[in-house]
Formats: structure tokens, C-alpha cells, sequence
């Protein structure tokens, strides 16, 4: 299977953008500006409720299992599967829920790689310092070696909750689709498209990827219950990403509890496909520092 090439990596970048929040209402007048009034307010909660994020999210960690399965033909016929088991973490690194996702895999098909030692909660004991953060980066990496398909540090199970963050909102318009339910669950949809330049996510040469996508967010308490993200990548077409979060109460906060993937793979018939599911959330024991950017 060939790698991606350099220019179609996909990056996470988070940038701050000070934009209003844009309404994608329908035309008609009364309608319009009721939907409007219902969207913002509907993200205004949202976001406080992904603000409240920040103390269950410092440090938060979990077990991931990961299965990803190469297939071609057009029958889509399976020609290689891979099993991943990693540590995975969320790590603040800045005010108000801004977080790192780092990933320290641990088995590859059932063999260990490591010994099972808890690296993510030991590396970050004295808090997410810049000197952790670095190490986790490192670790990542050395974790992305053991995908499938493309190179990608897209695959955060909580990307689309950075969405909703108070800071990030205006980058996107959203347009009101109504009610729903997800897995019983009642929630109210909202597409969403990324409107801002540059993007959050973007190639390693700078290349914009516009996000796009749906987000269910609970009625009541505003906590995200399912997203959809979908990208255009250039030489790998659609992009999809669907991650659904349940409450867990080890943490008291609504967290992905399953991820899942499709990619194309480049200057190939292949598809990629993965699952990946989250359990054994805990808390670390860290004494968590605020990490401010530079001024």
C-alpha cells in the first residue's frame, strides 16, 4: 500500500477567530430571523456547555481500540485489516477548553509494541507543561506509524467539539435543521460549513480543507451526542468522519464513545475504513497548570 504523500497530510490546526456567529437562516422573513434567534442560541449553550469541558478534560485519558480495514474492488473486498490498542488523552493547552489529543499505541494486531506502562498519564504527572506536550508529540507520531492509508493527525475522536467552542463558531455558518433523535437520545441537528481562511484543518503545505457536516447536540443540556465531518481532499475525494459521545461517568462529561472513518487511499483502487471505540475513562492525576500562549 502506498503512503500519502507529503502535500496531502492532513493537519488539525486550531486558530482563534473573533467573527460573529453566522446564521444560515431560510428567506422568508419571520422565519428567518426565528431561526436565526433559535441557532444562536442554541450554540450559545452549546458552547458553554463545551467550556465546562475543560476541568473534566485536564487530564482526561481512555483506552482505544482501533480497527482499520483496506479494501478494493468492486466488491470492496478486505485485503488488509489492522488492530490497534493505544492510550489516548486529552491534554489543555490553553484557556477555555482548548485541548491536544495524543494517542500511544501500545498493541498492533495483537502483538505489544510496548510495555503497557500508562505513558500518557506518567508523562503528564506535573501537568501539561511544554516539555510534555513536546513528548506526547513525539509519542504521537511515533503512534501514526502504525495507520493504514493516509498520513493523518485528523483522526481526534473530538475534533467537532472545537467546533463549538465560543472562539471557533464564527468560522462556520450554521443552518438549523429541527429535531431528532440519536440512539434515543433527543437532539437537535445543525449543519454546519466552514466559511473562515485559512481552515482548522489544512494539509502539512498549507492547503485548506473547508469542513462540513452535521452536529447533534442534546436538547436539554446542550452536550454534543453525534457529529459528521466531511472533508474534500485533494487525491483522496470525501473525507468521513462520524463520532458518537455518551455521558461517562468516571468523568461526569459526554465523550466520543465510538469513531468512524472512511478514506480513499491515493493513486489507488483502496478504501480505507476504521472503527474505533473509547472506554476506561479516568481522570489522571496530574496538578494541571494553565498554559498560556506566548505573548
Amino acid at each position: 500500500m502506498k503512503s500519502l504523500p507529503a502535500p496531502l497530510v492532513l493537519f488539525l490546526i486550531i486558530l482563534i477567530s473573533g467573527a460573529e456567529v453566522r446564521a444560515a437562516a431560510p428567506d422568508s422573513g419571520e422565519d428567518a430571523g426565528a431561526a436565526a434567534g433559535e441557532i444562536e442560541q442554541l450554540l450559545r449553550r452549546a458552547a458553554r456547555s463545551v467550556t465546562s469541558l475543560q476541568e473534566p478534560l485536564a487530564v482526561v485519558v481512555a483506552r482505544e481500540e482501533y480497527t482499520q480495514t483496506a479494501m478494493q474492488g468492486g466488491d470492496w473486498r478486505t485485503i488488509r485489516e489492522r488492530a490497534l490498542v493505544s492510550d489516548v488523552a486529552w491534554v489543555p493547552v490553553e484557556l477555555e477548553s482548548n485541548w491536544v489529543f495524543f494517542r500511544d499505541v501500545f498493541s498492533v494486531d495483537g502483538q505489544p509494541v510496548r510495555d503497557r506502562t500508562a505513558r500518557l498519564e506518567k508523562l503528564f504527572s506535573g501537568g501539561p507543561t511544554l516539555a510534555a506536550r513536546e513528548q506526547g508529540a513525539r509519542i504521537r507520531a511515533e503512534s501514526a506509524r502504525y495507520n493504514l492509508g493516509p498520513q493523518r493527525t485528523v483522526n481526534d475522536p473530538a475534533v467537532a467539539l472545537w467546533f463549538l467552542h465560543r472562539r471557533n463558531q464564527g468560522r462556520f455558518r450554521f443552518r438549523l435543521i429541527g429535531p431528532s433523535k440519536v440512539e434515543g437520545v433527543a437532539a437537535v441537528r445543525l449543519d454546519f460549513t466552514e466559511a473562515n481562511r485559512p481552515t482548522l484543518i489544512r494539509t502539512s503545505q498549507g492547503l485548506d480543507l473547508p469542513a462540513r457536516g452535521a452536529l447533534w447536540i442534546e436538547a436539554t443540556g446542550a452536550s454534543l451526542v453525534f457529529s459528521r465531518l466531511d472533508l474534500d481532499v485533494p487525491g483522496l475525494g470525501l473525507t468521513q468522519i462520524r463520532v458518537a459521545y455518551r455521558q461517562q461517568p468516571a468523568v461526569d462529561a459526554w465523550l466520543p464513545t465510538e469513531m468512524r472513518e472512511a478514506y480513499a487511499v491515493p493513486e489507488t483502487t483502496e478504501r480505507l475504513e476504521a472503527v474505533a471505540t473509547y472506554s476506561r475513562y479516568r481522570k489522571a492525576h496530574v496538578e494541571v497548570q494553565e498554559i498560556r500562549p506566548a505573548p
